[in-house]
């Protein structure tokens, strides 16, 4: 092995050296010839270079000078600017200039002001300062007279207050119906941060000049507001008019054209000229001069330079080459069969742990036949390696396995190159068989195609025992369920027999109640009425008889007369209040309203009772619902301090409703505490009755009893 590493380092020297040697060679013989083309192509590249970040700085300008076309149309549409313009005052000029100042501070600008249709300054964020635009006439200004006429303009300009130069950008403001122009948005950004971040990274000098050549921006600040050219009186003239570079004066810059194709400027020196137009400013060219002196010389020095030690650089150069490449080389194999030694290791601790790994692994070739299988699936299986090796993996399947793996998994498996728990069964050597659940993944070749696979089988043969254990226990659960659900539905109907055969007692002891009161009434009215009415006769015979014979007596007869009258009052309330005879002669409603009026002429409450016409009704329910009603303004009158109360008997689509509300202090209806008994009678009159007993009361809101029943027919 080491004579062969020898032999390789060797051969590999002798093929450095010899390319070597070629590329010293090569290396000087090509040197001279580029020296003689490298002039001129030096010359081409830098105009070429030159031409190109023209181009780059053009777009760059065009760019930078057109990226506030957009705020100033989205100024003009703000609805603050055209009030003011339309409703001049203090509230609308104050709006105006918040928007301005907005804008100026968001966009870095150096001013926002507002047009009126004449020209003058309305608005201006830089209103406070000395040179404020406010009241200013810019109607000369040529952005001014194109956005008047609905055309949105660009201006490049010197300022007439503020002696900056500037980018001026406009657009018209149309009232609400976008017919009529109000006036004018007008922004302003400096154009001096344009020069120092575009222009003077450049080590050639660059000129921003108007179609008339007049020096806007440069590098070199000696040029600006300089004529790149001599400029004729009649174009001077028509500068000064326009006052679009302030007042002058304006020099030359002293540049002349040769007939060469070169430009001369200060003390004799040649510049190689290159302009360009920028885009959406006619007329506007950026222009660059590069020195051709110092191009020329940065062509000629290196080759001056570099040409004496280059060759000794050179062949220094090859033999380091050579003894590092021959040192790389040896390293390279060195380390190739270093990798060569890790990787016969690394596989061989991939079949130990492959074999001794404690779970089924196989692998299986594009016929389906095993290739590789691991200790623990032989001793699982009972087999011995050569037993299996070679052989189909589908013989150890049972039949349904077999199918579903033939005709599904397989076709899946050689197209996706994966599969996930996979339901198999095995069958043993000793035919026993195991349910496993086998997941697997594919080893593909260079062109991509599965050549063999990976897979690992999961003994689930107990865990599917438990499954079918625990779903036999879910089923007799279930069935445990339905007898339980049986009997309950058994208890609940005794339940609800029990419940009817309760509330059938509570409705004959409430009729029994009903009828003793209406029997006992009836005596107290028939029986002891007439008595005592009786002893009323003869009492006032006596009391008129002994008038005469003696006074004391006859007072004495006086009293026992009066306290007759007093009883004889006192059995019919009770009489009434045990049954009242208009309820039986004359209806519901009117007992209710005799009822509300005895009590109002028995308290101080204000007693109000509203009914409609009510069908006709039995005796029970025409009881039950008195009965409620005089319970409910008892406990009214007792309890709840009210100074009102409301009585209404209505009847709607199913059948009367019984309602009975107070302004008195209401009561916590989770503790009614010695009211409970009377609440509680109240809802069972109206269970019994086929009805329904709702309260709705709190601390200090009065209460609502609302009795609803239905009627049938």
């Amino acid at each position: 092995m080491h004579f062969c590493l020898y032999s390789k380092v060797m051969r590999l020297r002798m093929i450095i050296l010899i390319l070597a040697l070629f590329a010293f060679l090569s290396a000087s013989t090509g040197g001279w010839l580029y020296y003689f083309s490298y002039q001129d192509a030096a010359f081409q590249k830098t105009e070429s270079n030159a031409y190109s970040r023209l181009t780059l700085l053009t777009r760059q300008l065009s760019t930078h000078l057109s990226e506030h076309i957009k705020p100033v149309k989205t100024l003009s549409g703000i609805r603050e600017l055209r009030t003011a313009l339309e409703t001049t005052n203090l509230e609308t000029i104050f709006q105006a200039n918040e928007i301005l100042d907005h804008f100026t501070e968001n966009l870095d600008l150096d001013v926002s002001y507002l047009l009126d249709k004449t020209g003058v300054t309305l608005c201006s964020s830089n209103r406070n300062a000395q040179d404020s635009f406010v009241g200013k006439d810019f109607s000369f200004r040529p952005y001014y007279t194109d956005a008047i006429k609905a055309k949105p303009a660009t201006y490049l300009a010197l300022g007439t207050t503020s002696q900056k130069r500037g980018v001026y950008y406009s657009h018209p403001i149309y009232d609400t119906s976008g017919s009529t122009i109000l006036g004018v948005a007008v922004i302003k950004s400096s154009v001096e941060f344009l020069e120092t971040t575009l222009f003077s990274k450049s080590e050639d000098i660059l000129l921003f000049a108007d179609p008339n050549g007049l020096i806007f921006l440069s590098n070199k600040p000696d040029l600006r507001f300089k004529f790149l050219w001599k400029m004729d009186e009649e174009k001077l003239n028509t500068i000064i008019d326009s006052r679009q570079f302030g007042n002058g004066p304006w020099g030359w810059a002293g540049f002349k054209k040769m007939d060469t194709g070169y430009i001369t400027g200060g003390q004799g020196r040649e510049y190689l000229f290159s302009g360009l137009d920028v885009p959406h400013y006619p007329g506007w060219q950026i222009i660059s001069l590069r020195n051709h002196k110092s191009i020329k010389k940065q062509v000629t020095e290196p080759f001056i330079r570099v040409i004496g030690p280059a060759v000794v650089f050179i062949l220094i150069l090859a033999g380091l080459l050579v003894f590092i490449l021959y040192q790389l080389a040896a390293q390279e194999i060195t380390r190739r069969m270093q990798a060569e030694k890790k990787l016969r290791l690394s596989e061989e601790r991939y079949r130990h742990i492959y074999h001794k790994t404690p779970i089924m692994l196989h692998s299986i070739d594009r016929e389906g036949r095993i290739i590789h299988v691991s200790d623990h699936w032989v001793e699982i299986m009972g087999y011995q390696r050569d037993e299996v090796i070679g052989e189909q993996l589908t013989r150890f399947f049972t039949k349904e396995s077999r199918r579903f793996a033939i005709d599904i998994i397989f076709p899946r498996f050689f197209s996706t190159g994966f599969c996930k728990d996979i339901p198999y069964t095995y069958i043993k050597k000793n035919r026993g068989k195991i349910d496993i659940m086998l997941s697997c993944y594919g080893v593909r070749n260079e062109e991509g195609q599965i050549i063999r696979s990976l897979a690992v089988s999961v003994d689930v043969t107990e865990k599917n025992l438990a499954q079918k254990d625990l779903q036999i226990a879910k089923e007799k659960l279930s069935q445990y369920s339905l007898d339980l659900e049986g009997q309950v539905k058994k208890r609940t109907a005794q339940l609800e027999n029990a419940q009817t055969n309760l509330k059938n007692l509570s409705k004959n002891i409430i009729t029994s109640q009903e009828r003793e009161k209406e029997l006992v009434a009836q005596e107290l009215h028939d029986h002891l009425g007439q008595v005592l009415t009786a002893l009323r006769i003869d009492s006032v015979w006596i009391e008129k008889y002994l008038k005469k014979i003696d006074a004391k007596v006859w007072e004495r007869a006086e009293r026992m007369s009066s306290l007759i009258d007093h009883t004889i009052q006192d059995v019919r309330d009770m009489a009434y209040r045990l049954r009242p005879r208009v309820l039986d002669d004359l209806g519901l409603s009117d007992a209710l309203e005799s009822m509300v009026s005895d009590f109002e002429n028995r308290s101080n409450v204000s007693c109000v009772f509203r009914h409609d016409d009510l069908p006709e009704i039995d005796k029970t329910l025409a009881t039950a619902l008195y009965r409620i009603g005089q319970e409910a303004v008892t406990n009214s009158l007792r309890h709840s301090d009210a100074a009102s109360i409301l009585f209404e008997l209505r009847t709607d689509q199913e059948g009367i409703v019984l309602t009975i509300e107070d302004d008195g202090c209401g009561f916590d209806p989770d503790a009614t505490g010695k009211n409970g008994f009377g609440l509680e009678g109240m809802k069972e009159r109206a269970n019994l009755a086929g009805g329904k007993l709702t309260i709705a009361t709190s601390r200090s809101q009065g209460t609502k009893i609302c009795c609803k029943v239905k009627v049938k027919g």
